[in-house]
């Protein structure tokens, strides 16, 4: 799927990912009525959550680094619910940066680095 579909990150295609595993939540309020039943309230459908994982090369690492720092990512990924892609605004959290073991061996790079973090729908 995601082959068909690379995910871009501001208009920028980014490495395919090792792990993209997609969480959808609701944003709702529970409050309490007078007669003591709760009511539940809303606000908002399908707030996307993903955490992913790359294998890449010392300059993506540090461009998603870059992508760490910026208060807001404008992703576009493939949605599932319209078959196509769809834009949202999501930062990251829980950023995780190591070196593959011996990977600075390799010539001409600077090692390859595995990348973890969780990317939140504002």
């Amino acid at each position: 799927m995601l082959k068909d579909y690379p995910v871009k990150f501001n208009k920028e295609e980014i490495p395919e990912p090792i792990k993209w595993d997609e969480e959808f939540d609701n944003v709702e309020n529970v409050i309490q009525s007078e007669a003591g039943t709760d009511v539940v309230i809303v606000n908002r459908y399908g707030k996307l959550s993903v955490e992913a994982q790359f294998d890449c090369s010392s300059r993506w690492a540090a461009k998603f680094a870059a992508y760490r720092d910026a208060g807001a990512i404008d992703v576009e990924s493939y949605d599932i619910k319209t078959g196509g892609y769809k834009k949202r605004k999501m930062r990251i959290r829980k950023f995780k940066s190591s070196v593959v073991e011996k990977s600075y061996r390799t010539k001409g790079t600077n090692g390859l680095y595995r990348i973890r973090f969780i990317l939140e729908e504002y």
